[in-house]
């Protein structure tokens, strides 16, 4: 086995990169940075691989995507597909452009017809590329989310989804450090088909965004009258994409962050460039209370996830959580389908961990609904398995949403674009989405969630994970534990690392809780971060006073998040 000091040898050998060239000469002589970088590889996790930047396999940089492209190309061609090509895009965080190139260029030189979009643009941009060319494998550089210092590669395929096991993991088979590419392992840069990114952001939209709808007489059926709209692209790449969306949507621009409207990967001034942490929004809000605006939409930096913050009647800001903007755009679209008078039957779909709100509207409304593994490489997989039925919506609740399957993938510009529609409508009634979520809750239960992490090394969580499964707890929070569903289960068709828990609606003497509520817990590691995920969802069937029961249910969650948090870094 290559010891990680030889390994270092190779890679400054063929490392093209000045900045992690010099980085290896500075730090050479220290074992414990050798092996830090050196003395792992960098795992396949969502759809591809993520990580800090920095030099060796342990990290995102030019020699890993360099690899990671030859192992795609490796599979096109083993599965015949290499001559329908590839599509690389890119975003704009530090250093996405070169990894692209080279990623691009490392597949023209296999044999791969490829083509790059030429500047940076929003991940399902990418994903849309990839079906309007038919082509057999796109590639993207994205973190994503993720903090700054990271970058990422996430690999879809020619159904147009992201990759799924067995695929990913023959991919990641292929990765062989022991034959480092070169830049003589590179086409030419003229080898490429380069596209322009204002024509991909055109042929996005115009399959993507809806246009106006106008009924018989000539008049508009969608909402005209769409309040005023903060939105903020977090320094990322959804402004432009965002902008067309709502013109060609027929919906007037949106008051922008301008600090925050261009592409910067270094993302100044925000705490962390993922719109569900604390403080992302503030800038975007502080600029709506100037405005006396009460409606602000945020992107995430390479525009695939949607987040949203309202304003009550009395004046307070309200960030949607990503099961309740899931709820409000299900049951816009549903409504859209049945005015659209469509006899094929309507699916959608939702990951485990999110909320059972959509689920239950979804049944009430006659939508057969799929549950999938997290992640939507499952998610559109129903979209995929039923042709002959019509994608209504498909959503998780990290923010991920998905309104058209134009692109089969989440998407956070169609998805903004068809918030700021429904919100229209609701203004037409005299309310805001608060209060359809209230009516909502009358009408199919009100389902409260909440989610929390704990930040630890993989190691610590995979015990932490192994302690669960053998020694699962009895009760949490003064509640029984009445069932327990490991999706680890060899059963199960694809088996994920999550434990699902369901919770006796009240104590063993039936005092203190109301024995009508249901409460569910999902516990898994990220796919992304070194963090454990809980998510926790508290059912009340038939509310009264759907406030105060959300406020009630609310500290239930919070008692019972902080008890699972200390259960699974102290389970022996």
């Amino acid at each position: 086995m290559t010891t990680p000091a030889a390994t270092l040898d190779a890679w400054l050998a063929v490392d093209p990169d000045p900045g992690t060239r010099s980085s290896i000469e500075t730090n050479r002589e220290r074992p414990d940075w050798v092996e830090a970088h050196f003395g792992r590889t960098l795992r396949f996790g969502t759809a591809g691989m993520r990580g800090p930047t920095g030099p060796g396999p342990a990290c995102m940089n030019r020699v890993m995507a360099r690899l990671t492209a030859r192992a795609v190309g490796a599979e096109l061609v083993s599965s015949g597909l290499a001559d329908r090509g590839a599509v690389v895009g890119f975003d704009a965080r530090a250093g996405s452009a070169d990894m692209a190139f080279d990623a691009a260029r490392l597949l023209a030189a296999m044999g791969v017809p490829t083509a790059i979009v030429d500047g940076g643009v929003p991940t399902p941009l990418l994903a849309r590329q990839l079906l309007a060319r038919s082509a057999g494998a796109g590639l993207m550089i994205t973190a994503s989310h993720n903090p700054r210092e990271d970058n990422g590669l996430k690999v879809y395929w020619s159904d147009g989804t992201q990759i799924r096991p067995p695929l990913d993991r023959r991919i990641e088979g292929c990765i062989d450090l022991e034959a480092l590419p070169t830049d003589d392992d590179l086409a030419a840069r003229h080898e490429l088909a380069l596209l322009d990114v204002r024509s991909v952001i055109a042929e996005y939209v115009g399959a993507a965004v809806r246009r106006p709808v106008f009924d018989s007489d000539g008049r508009p059926a969608d909402p005209t009258d769409v309040p005023p709209i903060v939105y903020t692209a977090l320094c990322g790449v959804g402004s432009q994409t965002l902008g067309h969306a709502f013109a060609t949507a027929g919906l007037p621009p949106p008051i922008y962050v301008e600090h925050q409207r261009h592409p910067d990967g270094s993302f100044p001034g925000l705490p962390f460039p993922n719109p569900e942490e604390p403080g992302t929004l503030d800038d975007a809000m502080s600029l709506a209370d100037s405005c006396e605006v009460d409606l602000v939409l945020a992107n995430d930096p390479d525009a695939d996830r949607l987040a949203v913050a309202v304003r009550d009647r009395d004046g307070v800001w309200h960030r949607l959580s990503g099961d309740e903007l899931g709820v409000l755009l299900c049951d816009w679209l549903i409504g859209l389908a049945g005015d659209h008078g469509t006899v094929r039957p309507l699916i959608s779909a939702s990951s485990v961990v999110s909320g059972r709100m959509v689920e239950a509207l979804c049944a009430a409304r006659d939508v057969a609904h799929h549950r999938t593994l997290t992640g939507f490489k499952w998610i559109m997989e129903p979209r995929l398995a039923h042709p002959d039925a019509r994608w209504v919506f498909g959503y998780e609740e990290a923010l991920g949403y998905s309104v058209s399957d134009a692109v089969l993938d989440k998407d956070g510009i169609s998805a903004a674009t068809e918030f700021a529609r429904l919100t229209g409508a609701l203004a037409a009634r005299g309310i805001s989405p608060l209060e359809r979520l209230d009516e909502l809750a009358i009408e199919v239960g009100l389902h409260v969630t909440a989610a929390a992490s704990v930040r630890a090394s993989a190691g610590a969580i995979a015990a932490a994970m192994a302690a669960l499964r053998a020694n699962p707890p009895r009760t949490i929070a003064g509640r029984s534990v009445a069932n327990i569903t490991d999706w680890l289960d060899a059963s199960t068709p694809h088996p994920a690392d999550l434990v699902e828990l369901e919770l006796t609606p009240a104590t063993a003497d039936g005092s203190n809780h109301d024995p009508e509520a249901q409460v569910r817990i999902c516990i898994r590691p990220s796919g992304t971060e070194p963090k454990a995920k809980i998510y926790l969802e508290a059912v009340s069937p038939t509310p009264i006073d759907v406030r105060a029961e959300r406020s009630r249910l609310q500290a239930l969650l919070d008692a019972i998040a902080s008890d699972v948090s200390a259960l699974l870094f102290t389970v022996e």
